[in-house]
């Protein structure tokens, strides 16, 4: 839905060379929205949660926008028990705050939450790590960490090892 479909796929599809290029972004939505009305979108997170072999690991996962409920939702698939620490209301990020509603619909950003607790992701709102909880406690109950933070200036935190290969700014 938000994805700039007409520079990427449609933009270098083949098929534009002989017409008009395929319209993916319209296909998706409809696969989309066909499964959701269908409930085949649950039947299918249903298989992937019977599936789910945990393995006894913790993750904190710092902001609730796209990069942090993605990870989320992999870690999640991959047995890590996933905990997200949202400093705003209501996770989502730019998904909520951002993006308008005739281009992403809020009712689809909240099932994919929902979607995500299903699979056993635990989602802390209103929690601003540094203040309500340390780097140092997360350091301390989790095995891992992921920053999301979303897409303003990087601040690096002042850990030993913060330059080692491996860690990357998103900007």
């Amino acid at each position: 839905r938000v994805c700039p479909q007409e520079d990427q796929c449609e933009g270098v599809c083949t098929m534009g060379k002989i017409g008009d290029p395929i319209n993916i972004g319209k296909l998706e939505r409809f696969v989309a929205d066909y499964a959701r009305q269908h409930g085949i979108d649950q039947e299918l997170l249903e298989e992937q949660i019977k599936e789910i072999q945990h393995n006894g690991k913790k993750v904190a996962i710092i902001g609730a926008g796209p990069a942090g409920l993605t990870c989320a939702a992999e870690l999640a698939r991959m047995g890590y028990e996933v905990t997200i620490f949202e400093a705003l209301h209501e996770p989502g990020g730019v998904t909520i705050y951002g993006i308008p509603e005739f281009r992403l619909p809020k009712e689809i950003v909240r099932r994919e939450l929902e979607n995500l607790r299903k699979l056993g992701v635990k989602i802390e709102t209103d929690t601003l790590v540094g203040k309500t909880v340390t780097f140092e406690e997360l350091r301390e109950e989790y095995d891992a960490i992921f920053i999301g933070t979303g897409a303003g200036t990087p601040k690096f935190v002042k850990w030993e090892g913060i330059n080692l290969n491996g860690i990357y700014s998103a900007n």
